[in-house]
């Protein structure tokens, strides 16, 4: 225990010369989101109250939906192309990426953390629809003392997901469309819980951070998606919806399966190099790392289903092979 400790440190200091890749940034901003969204549950909805009409300042959808929408969340954006309402969409931030063929073109207005406020009223919005983070609640004051529509929908578990999803079809015109995809992603999530419920479970540590050391926590659609696709997340109770561990912690609740979105989708040499001072680790031993395949998985919108397939096929597809030494 106290060489795999040693090593784990020496590991430990090795990462703070490695080079953040966007995946970390991705990382770090939505867990700065969903830090706050728990606090911010009171103002985004609340029961008996209309979807539509959650955290919107009491603006109702206008008939047909809002034709010139901006949005300030990679979620909601992704949920209005699913919707297939794009041609709304008028502006979306800097961190909205996907479609990438459909959102590339698409003018910018701002990070969903700092939002451009001169930019957004520019596009002459009918509703702005965002999430709740911690640097964007006085963009929010601003845009709707100059008139402007702002929406804010919570994304923290899977049944904000649902709420969300049912907001934005309000605004974008299609509700029937926003319950039929909602319909679809239940049923994908459904056909993934069953096929795990013929594996054994595993014990699972999602990384989003090396320097401290940050995990996935309970109380997160991540932490819902590790359950559905068959697994136990061994950070759920460490306190925190981000918890830092300490490597004591870490060696202790003994993962099977190591998911590193810190590294990066495309990162299985790296991996192995990071992680093998933790050796004591069943999931070091047994070569069950991997780095985060996609986004999808600190996105809860539309691909929420894909989230959970990755997680499955990660939690219960044995060893690694691009771990394996090239021969």
């Amino acid at each position: 225990m106290a060489n795999g400790s040693a090593g784990a440190q020496r590991s430990l200091h090795r990462s703070r010369a490695a080079r953040v890749p966007r995946l970390v940034l991705a990382a770090a901003l939505l867990g700065g989101l969903l830090a706050t969204a728990a606090g911010a549950r009171a103002e985004v909805g609340g029961a008996g109250r209309d979807d539509a009409l959650a955290s919107s300042g009491g603006a109702r959808p206008p008939e047909g939906g809002a034709r010139r929408i901006v949005s300030l969340a990679p979620s909601v954006t992704e949920t209005v192309f699913a919707l297939d309402r794009g041609d709304r969409l008028v502006g979306v931030s800097t961190f909205c990426d996907h479609p990438p063929e459909k959102v590339r073109e698409l003018p910018r207005a701002g990070s969903y953390l700092t939002p451009n406020v001169e930019r957004i009223v520019s596009l002459r919005p009918d509703a702005v629809i965002g999430v709740p983070t911690p640097g964007n609640q006085a963009a929010v004051e601003q845009l709707r003392a100059l008139g402007v529509v702002v929406v804010i929908v919570a994304e923290q578990t899977i049944a904000d997901t649902w709420d969300a999803i049912r907001t934005v079809g309000a605004w974008a015109g299609d509700p029937a469309g926003a319950a039929a995809l909602i319909d679809r992603l239940e049923g994908e999530l459904r056909a993934v819980r069953d096929a795990a419920a013929r594996r054994p479970k595993q014990k699972v540590l999602f990384v989003v951070g090396h320097d401290p050391l940050v995990a996935a926590g309970g109380g997160l659609f991540l932490d819902e998606l590790i359950d559905t696709a068959g697994g136990i997340n061994v950070a759920a109770s460490a306190g925190g919806a981000w918890p830092r561990l300490s490597l004591e912690a870490m060696i202790a609740a003994a993962p099977q399966v190591v998911i590193d979105g810190a590294m990066g989708s495309e990162a299985s040499r790296g991996l192995g190099a990071y992680w093998q001072g933790f050796a004591s680790l069943p999931a070091v031993r047994d070569g069950r790392l991997w780095p985060q395949r996609s986004d999808a998985l600190l996105r809860p919108g539309p691909r929420i289903g894909q989230a959970a397939r990755e997680l499955f096929d990660m939690i219960h597809g044995g060893r690694n092979p691009a771990l394996e030494p090239a021969s």
